[in-house]
């Protein structure tokens, strides 16, 4: 049984989380930013073979669709197998996928690309619930908080870095560089994971398919049926709707106002909002789920002015664009994330966690290919002002009768 006795080191400092933590760590870190790195990379690639706004926002779009179609049936997955060994399997078969893009880049074959993108991505969505899992299995009890903890600052950090990292290979060696060094952070990554000796748990039982999709269906019917989480979920789904591609959007514009090298540059000041608001501003204060949430709905139009009059000081305002977007996607995810915490029985986490990523990652897709298509279209000015208003708008209605409901809770 683990005690308030064991949460700290004999010394008073706070328990470590350990050798095989630090080596999943460092290798979260090759792998990530390498994903980062072609994430920006390959939708240059494609809008300069085509010319299109609307098939780069579509590379945007690929990698979510993944995501949208198994992450609810990846947590059954990750709880069945041996979570090291699938997480492994997935770095060393991302390496070939990633390598197998590099080809249909060389042949200059958007569709395949595209196909291989998409694969590259699967794979992740099944082994990231595992990856959550296995952090479970190698860090102590006491040291888990710590633990992840860092690897939220890792998701930020890499935001971060990797974006502008692949606009500038991209624009100075060539889209076959960034994939090369994606390819090579998924090898990094599986050595140091090669490395872990987690714990065996033993498996859950095998489910059949009809269990599995009751299981699933479950998760379905207890967000229905409570007003707050059918709260969450439509302010979420609304936020990523008219929002969501905005990224898109802007690097689009970025890339054709300021150059290639310089598209990164947005996603980074994103990542750094991100980082800043989750490990300062967050841990502060008790935030409830519906303050968060306003707050960041409250930052939507703040950004989409700063995109709107981008033309005025292209770099200086797109920075503050990325900034304010950041702080609101972080206030946003944040809010929402412990709302679905709060509310949802510890028994039911994983189907109902998977159910918010499905949606959330639907209507993030569906935006990423509209907004860089519309604003291409029209002006990118309105169109994000238009979805902005739309966003912020959308996000206070659903959560309007929040304190109603939990009363009648």
């Amino acid at each position: 049984m683990t005690s308030a006795a064991h949460a700290v080191k004999p010394s008073g400092k706070p328990a470590a989380p350990g050798r095989d933590y630090a080596l999943l760590w460092t290798g979260q870190l090759f792998s990530m930013s390498g994903t980062m790195i072609q994430y920006i990379a390959l939708p240059l690639w494609v809008l300069a073979e085509t010319g299109s706004a609307l098939a780069s926002g579509l590379t945007f779009a690929v990698e979510t669709l993944p995501v949208i179609v198994l992450a609810p049936w990846a947590g059954v997955l990750a709880d069945r197998l041996d979570r090291r060994r699938l997480v492994l399997a997935g770095e060393v078969l991302s390496v070939g996928l990633v390598l197998a893009l590099l080809g249909a880049v060389a042949l200059r074959s958007v569709p395949a690309a595209l196909v291989c993108a998409a694969l590259v991505k699967t794979v992740n969505t099944v082994t990231v619930p595992a990856l959550q899992g296995l952090i479970r299995e190698i860090v102590p009890e006491p040291a888990l908080p710590a633990a992840v903890s860092r690897f939220e600052g890792l998701t930020g950090a890499t935001i971060v870095l990797g974006p502008p990292a692949g606009a500038l290979l991209f624009a100075h060696l060539g889209p076959a560089a960034a994939l090369l060094v994606n390819a090579a952070s998924f090898a990094a990554s599986a050595l140091c994971i090669l490395a872990v000796r987690a714990r065996r748990t033993a498996p859950a039982p095998a489910d059949t398919p009809v269990r599995a999709r009751l299981r699933l269906g479950a998760g379905f019917t207890l967000v229905r049926s409570t007003a707050r989480l059918r709260s969450l979920l439509c302010a979420e789904a609304a936020y990523f709707l008219f929002f969501g591609g905005a990224t898109a959007a802007v690097i689009v514009a970025a890339s054709e106002r300021l150059g290639e090298s310089q598209a990164g540059w947005y996603p980074a000041c994103v990542g750094a909002a991100w980082v800043f608001v989750s490990m300062v501003v967050l841990p502060s204060r008790d935030w409830t789920p519906r303050t968060s949430l306003l707050l960041g709905a409250a930052f939507v139009p703040l950004t989409a002015v700063a995109v709107a009059v981008m033309g005025a000081a292209p770099l200086p305002l797109m920075l503050l664009a990325g900034v304010l977007g950041g702080v609101a996607n972080s206030f946003i995810a944040a809010g929402a994330s412990i709302g679905w915490q709060k509310e949802t029985d510890t028994a039911m986490i994983g189907q109902v966690m998977a159910l918010r990523r499905s949606v959330a990652n639907a209507a993030l897709a569906t935006s990423s290919v509209l907004l860089p298509a519309l604003a291409d279209t029209y002006a990118l000015g309105p169109v994000i002002l238009i979805g902005a208003v739309a966003a912020a708008g959308l996000t206070a209605a659903f959560l309007a009768g929040w304190h109603k409901s939990g009363a009648a809770a």
